[in-house]
């Protein structure tokens, strides 16, 4: 699931629900969610589950302008009661530990990266259906620094360290092994951001230093640059622009909306991709939601999408029904 602006907010306000006992000046929260989704594609459909989701998340104030902050959640499946031969029930989703304070925020672990976040989220702000986005650097053994907002700007960055003896030096995909010769490299992010009331900006540069351009070649993978400009005209309405693009890779142009009308949201995004591999032509992505509120931690959705193909002329017909219930 990718977690929208509203999901968000539901999550912070079913927060406050449990707390548990803690060292002196410190705070530890139990939170939660559990998600289902029916979708149907031109493949059939299937009842899954979306995301549901289980942490812990505290802080300790260390001195008055020091503060230690964590968070563990574990992402599992609430579809079925048992998976099939080597599927997983449960993965770590995030866990990081960091400080903060006037200087700004440092945490250290697995968590979104900063160029997602600053880049992607806008455009791909769907619960259950998605579009496509830029090749990143994956998430885990990052490093990452925020400065507090100078007249509006901020300065992000973040390093992902790997080692000779990382457990993702050999790589399977489609069936094919390889060894990454670039894992014990680093993969460097940086985010440049400036907001006003009405106006935010960011400019995003991911050199996905520890990537392979494919899993059979032991080549560098190309960096991706992004720029997202989003505009909130009037009161609840947000419309954001996005341009990626991965070097003799792909380019992505995309446009989005999205109006809280009370009772939930109403979204959608349009999305042109660009790749560059031979006997690819460019192709167009639509899709659409809405939210409703049932209570302060409970909503239902339905999207629907459009997607068509980079090699034929086919178009794949997506939906998706589902709630979201917090704690």
């Amino acid at each position: 699931m990718k977690k929208s602006i509203i999901a968000i907010a539901v999550s912070s306000a079913a927060l406050a629900s449990v707390s548990v006992q803690a060292a002196e000046g410190s705070t530890v929260d139990v939170y939660g969610n559990i998600q289902y989704a029916y979708i149907d594609t031109d493949k059939g459909g299937n009842f899954e589950d979306n995301g549901s989701t289980i942490g812990l998340q505290g802080e300790t104030k260390i001195n008055d302008d020091l503060t230690a902050f964590f968070k563990y959640e574990i992402e599992f499946d609430a579809d079925q009661k048992s998976g099939g031969p080597g599927e997983d029930k449960a993965d770590l989703d995030q866990a990081y530990v960091g400080l903060k304070g006037s200087f700004g925020k440092v945490q250290i672990g697995s968590f979104d990266t900063i160029y997602n976040n600053a880049i992607q989220d806008a455009v791909d702000q769907f619960e259950y259906l998605g579009v496509t986005n830029a090749d990143k650097t994956s998430e885990g053994d990052t490093i990452a620094f925020f400065t507090p907002s100078m007249n509006g700007f901020e300065i992000q960055v973040a390093i992902q360290v790997k080692g000779d003896a990382s457990e993702g030096e050999t790589i399977t995909e489609d069936g094919v092994t390889s060894t990454n010769k670039n894992y014990d490299k680093l993969s460097s992010m940086t985010v440049l951001k400036y907001s006003t009331d009405m106006v935010s900006v960011a400019l995003g540069y991911d050199t996905r230093g520890n990537s392979l351009n494919t899993v059979t070649t032991s080549g560098n993978a190309k960096a991706t640059t992004g720029l997202a400009v989003t505009v909130t005209p009037v009161e609840n309405l947000s419309v954001t622009a996005k341009y990626e693009t991965t070097e003799s890779t792909q380019d992505i142009v995309g446009l989005a909306a999205r109006y809280g009308y009370g009772a939930g949201d109403v979204y959608g995004s349009y999305q042109n991709v660009d790749p560059e591999a031979a006997g690819s032509d460019d192709f167009n992505e639509y899709a659409a939601g809405v939210t409703y509120n049932l209570a302060s931690n409970i909503y239902v959705f339905a999207e629907l999408g459009e997607y068509e193909n980079a090699t034929s002329s086919t178009t794949d017909t997506q939906t998706a029904v589902g709630v979201y219930y917090g704690f």
